[in-house]
């Protein structure tokens, strides 16, 4: 046996992973609603006609919609002060990155619920329009709503637009600085 002590092995061992474990829990929490309200949905009455256009043009002008808020609204921070002490600029773009994930999943969930709505709202009633929103949602949460090095480094450029370090990548355990 060795002196040395050993260090626990799993995924979430490091502080960063510490850390990123709250923010994927709450992104998956959001994200299920769509999944679990589309298979009530189809359970509920399987028959599908054809769905009304209105209804498909709808939830693609949601899924648009969507995608540009996105990309427009759900990276926006503000730029983090300079002199900030290591720790409070690691709580503050923890805090900022967290919001805004939650914000951009359900931004991502967005176009399945009008979705949902569309299938009683519009006649023929029908829940094929869930099967054009479930593929576009779940392409815009993997891409924009999963805390990933992408999605830190772009919430990170926002908090370090005005050359204060955030530490977010490091906080997260995506790099080691």
């Amino acid at each position: 046996m060795s002196d040395t002590p050993s260090t626990p092995s799993g995924p979430f061992t490091s502080a960063g992973n510490a850390a990123l474990r709250p923010i994927q829990m709450v992104a998956v929490a959001v994200g299920m609603g769509a999944l679990m309200i589309s298979a009530v949905r189809i359970i509920v009455d399987p028959s599908a006609p054809l769905p009304s256009p209105w209804a498909v043009a709808l939830v693609l002008v949601v899924l648009v919609g969507s995608a540009t808020l996105i990309r427009y609204v759900g990276y926006a921070v503000p730029s983090l002060p300079h002199g900030l002490p290591r720790e409070n600029a690691e709580s503050t773009s923890l805090r900022y990155f967290t919001s805004t994930t939650t914000l951009r999943t359900a931004l991502a969930e967005a176009p399945v619920l009008v979705a949902f709505a569309c299938s009683f709202a519009f006649t023929p009633h029908t829940w094929l329009p869930l099967l054009i929103a479930l593929p576009g949602g779940l392409a815009l949460f993997w891409v924009h709503g999963w805390p990933s090095p992408r999605t830190a480094a772009a919430v990170e450029a926002g908090l370090e637009a005005d050359g204060a370090e955030s530490y977010l990548s490091e906080a997260l355990g995506f790099v080691s600085r």
